[in-house]
């Protein structure tokens, strides 16, 4: 591949991810900002604390993301992809960069403006709350979909993870207390603080081996092509 080709491989990725998942996380986060430092000023109690609103909306789109940023059966230019040069898995790693650069901007934002707002809390909690299920979720949507070929069951995983670590990981705990290194929205004020920094710690370091093992997928081009190898034949 030509330098000039490699210098408009991020632009081509820009381009093919789409501006509307990152639209999305950032019109809920800027709708939810708003209303906890207007309308619900006089509340004692919001529909959803200051400090979790980045925490709650962000992973789920980059869970939704991630899963449809190369996906097989859905790329149209997969053949075209797999004749280039350049590695697929360039490709997949490069949208994920470009996927990463925008929600992290969004929620990197959505921090600053929240430690204006009445309940926040320090700088590198918040940044922690969001960061570790955002690296989770997004792993495990890349991982699932490079896996199965399909965008549709790793957005479908990644909501499953969402909706069952945000609405019952708490209750989850009560039962099974030795599952929190899988809490994803395990909160800071519930355990002890070197408890927590394991937590965050182990799921951002798993959803990057997800993400590395995901790239790994791709290299193999009969599996991404959907061509089934049939072994103890010879021409």
């Amino acid at each position: 591949m030509s330098r000039a080709r490699w210098h408009l491989a991020p632009r081509t990725s820009v381009r093919l991810i789409g501006w509307l998942p990152v639209a999305g996380s950032a019109v809920a986060v800027a709708l939810l900002l708003t209303l906890n430092a207007t309308l619900w000023r006089g509340q004692s109690a919001p529909l959803l604390p200051t400090a979790r609103v980045v925490e709650t909306f962000v992973p789920l789109v980059v869970g939704l993301h991630a899963a449809f940023l190369l996906s097989a059966e859905d790329e149209p230019s997969l053949e075209l992809l797999l004749a280039c040069p350049r590695p697929l898995a360039w490709a997949l790693l490069e949208r994920v960069a470009v996927m990463a650069a925008q929600q992290g901007s969004v929620a990197l934002g959505g921090s600053l403006v929240g430690l204006a707002l009445p309940g926040a809390e320090v700088s590198h909690l918040a940044i922690a709350r969001w960061l570790t299920p955002c690296a989770w979720f997004g792993g495990v949507a890349l991982f699932t979909t490079q896996l199965t070929r399909q965008g549709v069951f790793g957005a479908l995983l990644a909501m499953l993870l969402w909706g069952g670590t945000f609405f019952g990981g708490d209750a989850l705990l009560t039962c099974w207390p030795f599952l929190w290194p899988l809490h994803a929205y395990l909160q800071p004020e519930a355990v002890a603080p070197n408890t927590y920094v394991l937590n965050r710690s182990g799921l951002i370091l798993a959803g990057f081996i997800l993400t590395a093992l995901a790239a790994r997928l791709t290299r193999d081009e009969e599996r991404m092509l959907g061509v089934r190898k049939v072994r103890g034949v010879r021409p």
